[in-house]
């Protein structure tokens, strides 16, 4: 006789001889019968730490079936991170002072990343923060900006508005979005602060995204920044801030998730507090043009009304970097470069750095043919 076809009592009776969660498992996906009888149990005979493997997973493949199965069972998901970031102040950027050796992802980060509105839906309806920050450092916010995913982003946004209000609740994910040419998510976001006072302009908004759009060459976010205010001759340096696992300027858009490491953990002075895992470039739109390698972007800054006295920065960085490249450019775009410039681009440096440096400007000018 089939399997299928027992009487009750014998079935029980098979199930009460199984000895592990994977032969109960193999019986439950036999027949939708099976599944009835052996489902509650199934999820019940967990440990947490089983439980939360299997949240994450369902999260990751949008099985919120799965997910709720467990719930039923009496898991439990971690609704805030283990950083408590929720208790930071709300105009504060994220601080990496620890790093976990094992990091592991948070199921709303994994549905976000995946576009599962029912998964984001169901966790946060379990209380989940909507910005909680994961082992990785990442957001649900961030993926779901980061892969296009403007439903998410809307979704997120409309559970709890307070938490997406600060000074660097949307820097992140606004970086991400603009370096992966993600326009409608940007409009979404700018939306955002245009309906409110969130601690951040919707001007400061557009800087971001108009260095993230020149780094990595999207002429349309580059476009839309400049229609939204920003201006080419702003040299605020908060608009260059990276976070360690964020993308730098000469890393491709998609590149897969760096490795934290203990030297990341070096920070900048933020707002006249010394923050781990920030660091900052050139502000100046011109090197972030040139940098990207775009002409057309390059002269679209220049149209835009770049102000030419101001390349020291980009001279700077470019002997510091040893990057002739920049400086071959800047003789292309008109710029007569004397060795008087170079010399006052040292202004600042390091008395001991200068000396070495002044040796390299030699050379480089050596090599470019300029004139000592």
């Amino acid at each position: 006789m089939s399997l299928l076809h027992l009487p009750t009592e014998l079935v029980l009776m098979i199930e009460s001889d199984l000895d592990s969660l994977k032969d109960l498992n193999s019986l439950t996906r036999t027949s939708p019968r099976f599944a009835l009888m052996f489902d509650d149990k199934l999820y019940k005979n967990r440990t947490a730490h089983q439980h939360a493997y299997i949240i994450l997973w369902a999260a990751k493949r949008g099985l919120h079936g799965t997910i709720y199965k467990c719930l039923n069972a009496g898991a439990k998901i971690t609704r805030r991170d283990r950083f408590r970031s929720h208790l930071a102040d709300r105009d504060a950027p994220e601080v990496l002072n620890v790093i976990p050796r094992h990091p592991k992802s948070h199921p709303l980060t994994a549905a976000a990343e995946i576009r599962s509105l029912s998964c984001t839906h169901l966790l946060l309806d379990q209380g989940v923060n909507p910005n909680l920050i994961d082992e990785h450092y990442e957001t649900p916010m961030r993926q779901a900006a980061g892969n296009g995913h403007v439903h998410i982003v809307e979704l997120l946004l409309s559970h709890d508005e307070a938490i997406f209000t600060g000074a660097f609740k949307l820097r992140r994910p606004l970086k991400i979005a603009a370096a992966r040419g993600h326009l409608p998510v940007l409009k979404a976001l700018i939306s955002f602060l245009e309906r409110k006072d969130r601690n951040l302009t919707v001007k400061d908004a557009a800087q971001i995204i108009l260095y993230e759009g020149l780094w990595h060459r999207k002429k349309n976010v580059v476009t839309y920044a400049l229609e939204e205010g920003a201006d080419v001759n702003d040299e605020n340096s908060e608009f260059v801030l990276r976070f360690a696992p964020d993308l730098r300027p000469d890393e491709l858009p998609e590149r897969p998730r760096p490795k934290l490491l203990q030297g990341h953990k070096i920070g900048v002075n933020i707002r006249g507090i010394i923050t781990n895992g920030w660091s900052h470039h050139t502000p100046n739109t011109l090197h972030a043009a040139l940098l990207g390698g775009d002409g057309d972007l390059v002269q679209l800054i220049l149209d835009y009304g770049f102000e030419m006295a101001r390349v020291k920065p980009i001279l700077q960085d470019a002997i510091v970097q040893e990057n002739t490249e920049i400086i071959s450019q800047l003789t292309n775009l008109g710029v007569t470069l004397t060795s008087e410039m170079f010399q006052r681009s040292l202004d600042g440096i390091h008395p001991d750095l200068r000396d070495f440096l002044k040796t390299r400007i030699g050379k480089i000018m050596e090599e470019l043919g300029l004139e000592t």
